[in-house]
């Protein structure tokens, strides 16, 4: 696996506010995508521990960061032996905010939007 403009990667929870401007960056130009949480940049699983809360909290911060709102689906995925977190999203409502902001995916970056854009 490797990030591409459709595919990001994050090591550990931590990453959770990025994890959500990707997660409108990929939207507002693919309209589809997934997050995964417990690999690293070059697409090593690294696994992390996710239990149902965990799953839970994930599932309300994109509904409280992400507008408009989305209903992604959000599973456990065993890679390379780790638990991973797949977070599988998609939207015809763009653009798309994260934390009041609109991105859009470039590579595999985010870039934020100037308000002309």
């Amino acid at each position: 696996m490797k990030e591409t403009e459709t595919v990001e990667f994050k090591k550990s929870f931590a990453e959770l506010k990025a994890g959500l401007v990707s997660i409108a960056a990929i939207l507002n130009k693919h309209g589809a995508g997934e997050l995964w949480f417990g690999v690293r940049n070059d697409g090593k699983a690294v696994g992390l521990d996710a239990g149902e809360k965990s799953l839970r909290d994930l599932s309300q911060s994109i509904a409280a960061h992400i507008e408009p709102r989305i209903y992604p689906r959000v599973d456990i995925e065993i890679r390379d032996g780790a638990n991973c977190v797949k977070v599988s999203f998609s939207g015809k409502d763009a653009p798309y905010f994260a934390y009041g902001r609109a991105y859009m995916r470039v590579a595999d970056e985010d870039r934020q939007l100037s308000a002309k854009e």
